[in-house]
């Protein structure tokens, strides 16, 4: 939008309607935030003639009249305030969802919440059904009480513009900077995620499962939450060793596990088996080419008596293959560990308040202090947590 038609748009339209057709056709598509010039739009709306003093004392020219011009008195000061706040508030928003090379929203189910800490509440099964001979009476069931605790904290950034980037209509700069705030508001988020799949600071007394309210490891080596495959697994015996990535057999003992070793907590009754089919399989990005390869492979090599034989993947279109940094981040042993299962169904991000963007007013303290223009904060607060142990297994890779 240019400079002189913006003005006369804002003039005849007024602030109010300026800003609701703006924003209409920003809606819409027909423009996009870039489309705004924030020097024409501090132009159109008569606000910080100090902005053109700023311009013009750089390139030699007369200063004083910029200094001397009144606000045009038909234009709202607030509208420069507004507008900048809806532009670079999309601009941050975009930053925040661009998802490319992002995998969190995969891993867990969103819970929208207005409560922090709460419970997320389930019932323990202490019996299941009975057969029912003709005439005769149902056996009662009762239930006990089961439930796991959320934790949520609150994540931002405040993002100031200096007078010079308005003042040299360096708009380009502005919605740049304002979408590297939503990117790494988002990238934070992920590697809150990743770091809680992984369980990776329980040592740290950070849990991202609570039973009952008090923090407990989610993946024991001893086996005990029948979520662990490795060294010192004294519960199921037959699978305490360690098993590295590196072909479909490791796969299948996995599955192996989950189906015979993974029971539910009846007390009444033997245990059974859960049908929770395994649906992704999550790696740190040096094992991302390996576990891809054994995933989409078209064929696998099967050894008989007989010599080898060729056969199709049974896993192909089984599992999706989810890679991150943020597990290679960890170091040490989780660089070779993966996990298998269906992560939505055993982690939830409790969302208190999705992303958020702010704008702080030109007559801040910084205003004075160091030229800032305006002040963006983006925020959100949420959290991840484990509902349950039964749907995800973590497998000691290393050889």
């Amino acid at each position: 939008m240019q400079g002189q038609n913006l003005k006369e748009l804002v003039e005849s339209l007024g602030p109010e309607k300026f800003y609701r057709k703006a924003c209409d056709l920003l809606n819409e598509k027909t423009l996009t935030a870039d489309d705004f010039s924030y020097y024409e739009l501090a132009e159109a709306c008569g606000v910080l003639p100090r902005l053109r003093s700023v311009r013009e004392s750089m390139t030699g020219e007369q200063s004083a009249a910029a200094l001397l011009r009144e606000a045009n008195p038909g234009v709202s000061t607030h509208l420069f305030q507004v507008m900048t706040g809806e532009l670079i508030g999309r601009k941050v928003i975009d930053g925040y969802e661009n998802s490319d090379g992002f995998i969190g929203d995969e891993l867990v189910t969103v819970l929208p919440s207005s409560l922090r800490g709460q419970k997320l509440a389930g019932f323990r099964a202490l019996a299941g059904p009975t057969e029912v001979a003709e005439g005769h009476p149902y056996e009662e069931s009762t239930f006990e009480e089961k439930y796991v605790t959320t934790a949520e904290a609150k994540q931002g950034r405040i993002l100031s513009i200096q007078e010079e980037l308005i003042a040299f209509d360096q708009t380009g700069e502005i919605n740049r900077r304002a979408m590297a705030l939503g990117y790494y508001l988002r990238q934070e988020r992920e590697r809150t995620i990743i770091r809680g799949v992984t369980d990776a600071d329980a040592a740290s007394g950070k849990y991202v499962y609570r039973p009952a309210g008090d923090g407990a490891t989610l993946y024991a080596a001893d086996g005990s939450k029948r979520n662990w495959i490795g060294a010192g697994n004294t519960t199921s015996t037959g699978f305490d060793s360690a098993i590295p990535l590196e072909d479909w057999t490791d796969i299948e003992t996995a599955l192996h596990y989950r189906a015979t070793e993974v029971r539910d907590d009846r007390h009444d009754g033997d245990e059974r088996p859960v049908i929770a089919p395994a649906k992704q399989v999550l790696v740190p990005e040096r094992l991302r080419g390996t576990a891809r390869s054994i995933v989409n492979a078209t064929e696998v090599t099967v050894t008989t008596d007989g010599g080898e034989m060729r056969r199709a993947n049974p896993f192909g279109g089984m599992l999706t293959v989810l890679s991150s940094p943020f597990v290679d981040e960890q170091g040490g042993q989780a660089i070779n560990d993966w996990y298998i299962g269906d992560f939505r169904r055993q982690f939830v991000w409790t969302e208190i308040w999705p992303v958020q963007t702010f704008l702080q007013k030109a007559d801040s303290e910084a205003a004075f202090e160091r030229d800032v223009v305006l002040r963006v904060k983006a925020r959100y607060y949420g959290g991840i947590s484990a509902v349950d142990t039964a749907f995800v297994t973590k497998v000691d890779g290393a050889a």
